[in-house]
C-alpha cells in the first residue's frame, strides 16, 4: 500500500472513530440510567417499571448531564492538546532534550532519530525524555508534521542497545510515515471523556468502597450505601471498557504493521524483536507511571498499562505473537541470549539508578562501517536513465528502505564537526540557515544589502561573521547536504522562545528578497523554516477537490518549469502537457507571471490542504517536470525533495543503486 494509501486510510479511520465514540456514549448513557433506576427500585418500596422511568424528565436530565461530562472531558483534552506533539510529551512527564547534549546516551538517540529522518526525507522530530519512566517505551505525537514530538522513556535509554533502540525509532518512524501519528492524538482527543468517566470507576475500584461505607454512621447505613457505590464503579469501569474497546479497535493491527516497517526500514528483525523481548525480559518495564498512562496507551511502542482481559482490550497484540510475526525462529535464540546477558551483567544499565555502564557502548554508533562512503554520498545518479528515476522517486515517497538508512548514516557520519555542532546549537543554528539561503541567492554575507539585514538580528552577537565562515563550508559541501542540514537547524530552533524564531523566519524572507528575485529553491527552503518554526495552529480544513486548487497548482508547476533553465517554449510545453492533467484552461498565461514569495507561499499552504489521495497526482507531476529534459541533475532532485517536504510528502534521496 503507498504511502498516500495509508495517509487516506488513516484520515477515514477518524469518521470510524467519531462512530465509535458516539455508539459508546449512547450505550454508557443508558448504562448510567439503568443504574440509577435499579437504586431507585431497589431503595423505593413502590415499584415502578422501567418502561415508565423512561417517560419521566429525570431520566433525560440524567442523560443530558452524561452526555455534558463526557462532551466537556473531550472537549477539556483536545484544548490541552492544542499544541500538538510537545502537548502529548507534556502531559506524559517528559521534558524537551537539548540537541546540543554532550551526554553519550542522548547523542546516540540523537543520531539514530536523525538518520531516520534523513532516510526517509521526514522531518526531524523534536525529541523529549521521560525521565522518571524506568520501563522502556516510546511514542510519537502530532497533529501535522511540523509538530511532530518523539518522547522516549529514560529506561528504553539505559537498557536498550543502539541495535536495539534504532529498531523502536524505526517502529515509531512508521507511525508517523503511515499516518498514525495524528490518528492517534484525535483519538486521545475524543475518547478524553469517555476515560475520564472510566478513571473515576477504576479509582472507585481501587479502594473507595471501604471510604463510602464509613461515611454512614452504622453498618446498616453502610450497606444501603453499598448498592450506589457498586453502581458507580460498574458505570466508571463501562465507560473505561469502551474507551479501551475503540483503542483496541483502532490501534491493535497497526503495531504489527509498524514492527513489519521497521524491519523493512532497518533491515534488522533482531533490532526490534530484541527491544519487544527486553520489555517481557524485564517483567512489567513497558508499563508507564505517570498518570496519563491509560489515555496515551494505544501511542506507545508497548503496553502502557496493565489490562484484565487482555486478547480483547489491549491496544498491542502479546508480544510474543509480535515477535513471531517477525521470525517464528527468533524467539528461542532471544531467550537464550537475555539469558547470557544476564550472567554477564550487561543488562543492568543507567548512570543514575545504581546500575553499571549501559549497553549503548561508545563504539555502537559506528556499527555500520560502510566501505565506501563517498562513493554512495555522491551518487551519480545519470547511470540510471530519467523514466527509472521518475518511477524510483513516484514510488519511494514514505517508503525508506534499508539502502536509504545505510546512505543517511554514510551522510550524517560525513557531515563536518563544525557543521553538526553548529547545527546543533540553538544559539548559532540562525547561522545554518542564513549560510544556506546566502548561498542560493549567490549573495555573500559581506554584501551590503546582507550585512543591513543581519544587523537587524540583535539576538546574537558577531552573526555575520558566523555565517560569513559558514557559507566557505558550505559553498564546498555537496548538495545532498544541504537540505538535511536545514531541517536539523530547523528542528533545534524548536527549542527557541517564540520571539526569536518569528525573528528568524523574518530574516530568512529578507535574505532572500536581497538580490530582488526569488527563485523557488531559496523560496521553498525559508518556507521549510517558516513551516517549522511558525507557532503551532488548528490544522486547516481539507480541500477535496483538484479543481479548488487550479491556481496553486499553475503557480507551483510554473516555478518547478522556469528552474529547469530550459528554453521559453520548452517551458510553454512543458506546462501545459503537465497542467492539462488538472485543467482544461489556458496554461500558458502562468508563463508570463514571475513566482513572488507571497504568491508560492498561498500555492503551498493550499496544496497542504489536499487530502493524501489528491496530493499523489500533485508529487508525480512535479517529478515529471523536473525530468521533462530527461537529465537527472541532482540539485533539480533535492530541489523536488524540498517541496514534497514541504507538501508533507517525505521522499527519500534518490540512490544510484535503488
Amino acid at each position: 500500500m503507498s504511502f498516500f494509501e495509508n495517509q487516506d486510510r488513516a484520515r477515514k479511520k477518524t469518521g470510524l472513530l467519531v462512530f465509535y465514540f458516539c455508539t459508546a456514549v449512547l450505550l454508557i448513557i443508558a448504562a448510567v440510567n439503568i443504574a440509577i433506576y435499579f437504586i431507585l427500585f431497589l431503595a423505593n418500596q413502590q415499584k415502578f417499571s422501567f418502561g415508565y422511568w423512561l417517560t419521566t424528565g429525570t431520566c433525560w436530565w440524567i442523560a443530558l448531564a452524561t452526555l455534558i461530562i463526557i462532551a466537556g472531558g473531550s472537549l477539556v483534552r483536545m484544548a490541552q492538546l492544542g499544541k500538538g506533539g510537545v502537548s502529548v510529551a507534556l502531559m506524559a512527564g517528559g521534558t524537551p532534550l537539548n540537541p546540543d547534549t554532550s551526554d553519550h546516551q542522548e547523542r546516540t538517540l540523537i543520531n539514530v532519530i536523525e538518520e531516520m529522518a534523513i532516510a526517509s526525507g521526514s522531518h526531524v522530530p523534536r525529541v523529549f525524555i521521560m525521565r522518571e519512566e524506568e520501563g522502556i517505551n516510546a511514542f510519537v505525537a502530532g497533529t501535522q508534521a511540523n509538530n511532530t514530538v518523539l518522547a522516549i522513556t529514560q529506561g528504553a535509554l539505559d537498557k536498550l542497545t543502539r541495535d536495539e533502540l534504532q529498531g523502536v525509532i524505526g517502529h515509531e518512524f512508521s507511525h508517523i510515515l503511515n499516518g498514525d501519528m495524528s490518528l492517534n492524538v484525535r483519538l486521545l482527543g475524543i475518547l478524553g471523556g469517555i476515560l475520564m468517566i472510566g478513571q473515576i470507576g477504576e479509582f472507585l475500584m481501587r479502594g473507595n468502597r471501604s471510604q463510602i461505607v464509613l461515611h454512614g454512621s452504622s453498618r446498616r447505613i453502610g450497606n444501603k450505601l453499598m448498592p450506589l457505590a457498586l453502581v458507580l464503579i460498574v458505570v466508571g469501569y463501562i465507560g473505561l471498557f469502551f474507551g479501551r474497546l475503540i483503542k483496541a479497535a483502532i490501534s491493535r493491527q497497526r503495531e504489527f504493521l509498524a514492527d513489519a516497517s521497521s524491519v523493512q526500514f532497518t533491515r534488522s528483525p533482531e533490532g526490534i524483536a530484541s527491544a519487544l523481548y527486553a520489555i517481557q525480559y524485564h517483567a512489567g518495564q513497558g508499563f508507564l507511571m505517570n498518570r496519563h498512562a491509560e489515555d496515551m496507551s494505544h501511542m506507545c511502542f508497548g503496553d502502557s498499562v496493565k489490562v484484565r482481559m487482555s486478547r480483547i482490550l489491549a491496544t498491542h497484540p502479546p508480544i510474543e505473537d509480535r515477535i513471531r510475526s517477525i521470525d517464528p525462529g527468533l524467539l528461542p535464540r532471544l531467550k537464550a541470549r537475555f539469558k547470557k546477558r544476564s550472567e554477564s551483567g550487561h543488562l543492568k544499565a543507567g548512570r543514575a539508578r545504581g546500575y553499571s555502564q549501559s549497553p549503548l557502548q561508545p563504539e555502537a554508533d559506528n556499527q555500520f562501517q560502510p566501505d565506501n562512503i563517498t562513493a554512495l554520498v555522491n551518487a551519480n545518479t545519470s547511470s540510471l536513465s530519467p523514466e527509472a528515476i521518475a518511477a524510483s522517486m513516484k514510488d519511494s515517497v514514505g517508503h525508506p528502505t534499508p539502502d536509504h538508512h545505510y546512505y543517511a548514516h554514510s551522510l550524517h557520519q560525513g557531515f563536518h564537526q563544525g557543521l553538526r555542532e553548529t547545527a546543533h546549537n540553538p544559539k548559532l543554528a540562525p547561522v545554518i540557515l542564513y549560510g544556506l539561503l546566502l548561498t542560493e541567492t549567490k549573495l555573500t554575507s559581506t554584501a551590503p544589502p546582507v550585512i543591513k539585514i543581519l544587523e537587524q538580528d540583535d539576538h546574537w552577537t558577531r552573526l555575520g561573521e558566523h555565517t560569513q565562515a559558514f557559507q566557505a563550508i558550505v559553498n564546498e559541501l555537496p548538495v545532498e547536504y544541504r537540505l538535511p542540514l536545514l531541517e536539523i537547524a530547523i528542528n533545534t530552533l524548536k527549542t527557541s522562545p517564540p520571539e526569536i524564531r518569528t525573528q528568524v523566519i523574518e530574516t530568512c524572507f529578507l535574505l532572500i528578497k536581497a538580490d530582488q528575485r526569488i527563485t523557488l529553491s531559496e523560496f521553498v527552503f525559508t518556507y521549510l523554516v517558516k513551516q517549522g518554526l511558525s507557532e503551532i495552529r488548528r490544522p486547516p480544513r481539507n480541500i477535496y477537490s483538484l479543481t479548488k486548487a487550479e491556481d496553486a497548482l499553475g503557480t507551483l508547476f510554473n516555478a518547478l518549469v522556469k528552474s529547469s533553465g530550459e528554453s521559453a517554449e520548452r517551458q510553454k510545453q512543458n506546462l501545459t502537457a503537465i497542467m492539462g492533467n488538472f485543467s482544461e484552461q489556458d496554461a500558458s498565461h502562468f508563463l508570463n507571471t514571475t513566482p513572488s514569495a507571497m504568491g508560492l507561499n498561498t500555492a503551498l499552504e493550499r496544496l497542504n490542504r489536499l487530502t493524501p489521495l489528491l496530493k499523489e497526482p500533485v508529487v508525480n507531476a512535479c517529478v515529471d517536470c523536473i525530468l521533462h529534459d530527461k537529465k537527472a541533475v541532482i540539485k533539480e532532485i533535492e530541489l523536488l525533495r524540498a517541496v514534497c517536504a514541504a507538501l508533507d510528502c517525505p521522499m527519500p534521496p534518490v540512490l544510484e543503486h535503488h
